[in-house]
């Protein structure tokens, strides 16, 4: 689900290139695996990569044309109906102690993750994690204003953003 993630950051700034390292500290992922995880994606021509001091990352393609299941197989590799939540091996259905029922929903996911697109994140709204303080949008370097929602992602262009204190004790 990293990659789908991932997309969705990349698509709320469709005028911007993110830099891997500034989109692994919004998600709170781990630098590396998203590097992995990017590469991939760039592979399966969802995404573009672009080196140097103005590079990064964003969308090869609309939103609305990337699917949460192409997101996952270019990652994992094909979905197919059949896979059994419990074990990471193939499961016969008529040995399970949930007999069919299982499969048809196993199913059920893959048909929906078809469907299910980039651009319906941006409809739904940014995962919290992506998404800036609820009192409005930081906007730095290289923003555009382009009238996007106060609860867009931020991301630093150029310098990262002052650190806020860490708060001691419980509340």
């Amino acid at each position: 689900m990293i990659a789908v993630h991932a997309l969705a950051a990349l698509a709320a700034e469709p005028d911007r290139r993110i830099l891997g390292k500034d989109l692994a500290a919004a998600m709170g992922a781990s630098g590396n695996h998203l590097a992995k995880v990017m590469q991939r994606l760039v592979r399966a021509e969802l995404v573009v990569s672009v080196k140097g001091p103005h590079g990064g990352f964003s969308l090869a393609r609309d939103p609305g044309a990337i699917s949460f299941r192409e997101a996952i197989e270019a990652v994992d590799g094909p979905l197919t109906g059949d896979f059994c939540p419990f074990s990471p091996d193939h499961c016969d259905p008529s040995a399970c102690i949930f007999g069919h029922d299982l499969s048809r929903q196993a199913e059920g996911l893959v048909a929906y993750l078809g469907h299910r697109t980039i651009a319906d994140i941006l409809r739904d709204g940014v995962p919290r994690f992506l998404s800036g303080p609820a009192g409005g949008r930081n906007k730095t370097a290289g923003s555009s204003g382009s009238g996007r929602a106060a609860s867009g992602p931020r991301f630093a262009r150029t310098s990262p953003e002052p650190s806020t204190p860490a708060r001691t004790g419980r509340a």
